[in-house]
């Protein structure tokens, strides 16, 4: 082993593996962090999730999950507790502040951090753990996930932990040492509270992992470690009352619809448009994992040709049998495979370390893969701007653009050279730029695509200038936009209606306001005229449509006698 290995945090203050995961931590939640606040609600998931923690809250019914007035039965209640929790605890759920949602995933990307360094301290040395979840620290698919109020964030920190807890388990058995039974209840907490949060997917990746390494071994000696008797009454308490209410609450239709039409829905089918083909997910890693990028390929190598070695067949079993899984059922999205990331990471860190060749060419090609990838980051940033933003905008990313580039061919440079881990170092604190250009500083301020945004400033604008008590959300009514992002920021009780409807909005309240969209400019002018009032367009907003792609104009009126009683 080379001397810049043997020196990897071997001395200094970071030299103990306490110190070592504190400063994991720090990075973890500074990444975590970017664009918490700056980032408005985003379509359509998010603000969906955000919405329905949002009604737990004024209704006081935390076991029905809703959005408006439709029953939600897709996914379980977890990440709802979670967040009704943060907007009780640092903010109120009148506010409609997106970042308080945020703070369940940000804890989330965290703990999923932390549980990686744990998993790799089990498995292997503490410079290969350190490096594996810093990797995991800086990569832009578990960044979006932190700064997204929805699941995955969390669900990664449960089942992580999960495997954390199989991988002390499995290593006490192979080395024939103690077995704990804390780590045993560990592995099934996490597991229940992963089934809370996101149903199956936690019992899929861990049950599978467990499959394969009881085959390996043809062994039960793993199952019997995890004690499963008492390990599924335990996941029975955690998950049982709550699965009991909304059973009882929703006459069985939770079960019907989050099972038959939800799960089994994607298996089959690819739901709302998310389809791929098989290597969707393969092709998106380098991305998603891109610290790694430069190191996947290395690593997988090592990991296949070492089989033999306990350790690494266990990231083989945490990884391929759940990635085959996700790359055969129909519906894809990026975030499906964020489970197997720390698997991943671990691979690529072992490989940074270990390994001595860096002059093969698989090896350049993963490098050029890397570099390839931060270039293409650095023209959409620009360009993003360009088309989506304003002048200054383009030339303040034109300029962090640069500096990403830069960044990326050192990080190359390091690799090419064979300093792997110097090169593995400066790819994340590429990948933690990349992050705050992205989350803080260009999507933030991309003003064309920020449509409920603007949406809803116009509103409180127009309610300040007449000096009008300010509306209740059901004094406004949205015609043809019915983004989720609108119905958040706007109050939640907001009339979702078409043009005909939005005019009878108007004249049946004086204070109302309609927002229509253009599509639906002429029913709703015509019901007007039939109507013989006055209404007064108050704004304009023109912009981009992200969820579907097209171009949007709402207009805001409002009774125009309103307007003149106030002024």
């Amino acid at each position: 082993m080379s001397q810049h290995r043997r020196g990897f945090l071997e001395g200094g203050p970071f030299a103990s593996p306490t110190a070592q995961l504190a400063l994991l931590v720090l990075i973890a939640a500074l990444v975590a962090c970017a664009g918490v606040n700056a980032l408005p609600p985003l379509d359509r998931d998010e603000a969906r999730f955000a919405q329905a923690s949002a009604q737990m809250l004024e209704s006081g019914d935390f076991v029905t999950i809703r959005f408006q007035e439709n029953e939600r039965n897709k996914k379980p209640v977890g990440i709802h507790w979670l967040q009704a929790a943060s907007v009780a605890a640092f903010s109120s759920v009148e506010a409609r502040e997106i970042w308080a949602y945020r703070l369940p995933s940000i804890v989330g990307a965290v703990l999923a951090v932390i549980f990686t360094f744990v998993a790799g301290r089990a498995l292997f040395s503490l410079q290969v753990a350190f490096l594996g979840a810093l990797i995991m620290a800086c990569a832009p698919g578990l960044a979006g996930e932190a700064t997204i109020a929805k699941t995955d964030a969390v669900l990664l920190a449960a089942i992580t932990a999960t495997l954390a807890c199989l991988a002390l388990l499995y290593g006490a058995i192979r080395k024939m040492g103690p077995i704990k039974s804390f780590w045993a209840y560990g592995f099934w907490i996490a597991l229940g509270l992963g089934v809370l949060i996101k149903g199956p997917i936690a019992p899929l990746v861990s049950g599978l992992t467990i499959v394969f390494l009881c085959i390996r071994d043809r062994s039960a000696a793993l199952i019997f470690a995890l004690r499963p008797i008492r390990g599924l009454a335990i996941v029975t308490v955690i998950v049982a009352p709550w699965a009991v209410m909304i059973g009882v609450a929703t006459e069985g239709r939770f079960f019907i619809e989050a099972v038959g039409g939800d799960m089994a829905g994607k298996i089959g089918d690819a739901q709302e448009r998310h389809g791929g083909p098989p290597g969707y997910h393969l092709a998106l890693v380098w991305l998603l994992l891109w610290p790694a990028a430069a190191l996947l390929g290395p690593g997988l190598v090592k990991a296949v040709r070492g089989l033999n070695d306990w350790r690494l067949f266990f990231l083989i079993a945490w990884a391929a049998p759940s990635w085959l899984v996700f790359e055969l059922t129909a519906t894809k999205l990026p975030h499906y495979t964020l489970p197997l990331f720390p698997a991943l990471a671990l691979l690529s860190a072992h490989a940074a370390i270990e390994t001595a060749d860096w002059r093969s060419l698989f090896h350049r090609a993963g490098i050029t893969i890397y570099a390839g990838i931060g270039v293409a980051a650095a023209i959409a940033v620009v360009a993003a701007a360009a088309v989506y933003g304003d002048r200054t905008l383009a030339f303040w990313s034109a300029s962090t653009a640069l500096i990403l580039t830069a960044m990326t061919t050192i990080a190359a440079v390091l690799f090419w050279r064979g300093e792997s881990i110097a090169g593995a170092l400066a790819a994340c604190a590429a990948s933690a730029f990349l992050a705050f250009t992205l989350l803080e500083g260009v999507l933030p301020n991309l003003d064309r695509l920020a449509l409920s945004p603007r949406l809803a400033a116009a509103i409180e604008n127009e309610t300040r200038k007449t000096q009008s008590q300010f509306q209740t959300a059901s004094d406004i009514a949205l015609a043809g936009y019915y983004e989720p992002s609108a119905i958040f920021l706007l109050g939640g009780d907001v009339m979702t209606t078409d043009g005909a409807g939005a005019a009878r909005h108007l004249f049946d309240n004086e204070n109302a306001i309609s927002v229509v969209e253009a599509r639906l400019g002429q029913d709703f002018l015509k019901a007007t005229r039939d109507m013989d009032g006055a209404l007064i367009a108050v704004a304009t907003i023109d912009g981009v449509n992200y969820s579907n792609g097209r171009q949007t104009t709402l207009t805001v009126y409002r009774n125009a006698s309103s307007k003149r009683d106030h002024q």
